[in-house]
């Protein structure tokens, strides 16, 4: 089935926040992996120039998870106006088939390494 894949980068004001909302996002199937990340931040906020470490969350999925990212992220979310951008991606046969598989999939084994 051919899907259009996206990265989804999604922004975390912690490293708590940033896990939870992962875990939630693959819980429900909404994305098939991520890769939290961190760093310094710097950013314009109700006329001032904010500097912040920030977490961002990459991830991947299909376009027709798109809303419902956005819906779960946004009623999570401890900002006003997270970050949540999507890019469209292309890749191997075998990272689209696992994408695919991942958000698509009925069941639920959670396997912690």
């Amino acid at each position: 089935m051919a899907h259009a894949y996206r990265q989804v980068i999604i922004s975390a004001t912690s490293k708590k926040e940033a896990e939870s909302l992962s875990a939630l996002l693959l819980k429900k199937r909404l994305i098939a992996g991520s890769l939290i990340i961190h760093g310094p931040s710097q950013y314009w906020w109700q006329r001032k120039i904010v500097k912040k470490t920030y977490y961002n969350i990459q991830a991947f999925t299909v376009s027709s998870k798109k809303k419902t990212i956005i819906a779960q992220v946004k009623r999570y979310h401890s900002d006003r106006a997270p970050i949540i951008a999507f890019v469209q991606i292309d890749g191997n046969t075998e990272f689209k088939k696992w994408i695919d598989e991942s958000v698509h999939s009925q069941t639920s084994n959670v396997i912690l390494r």
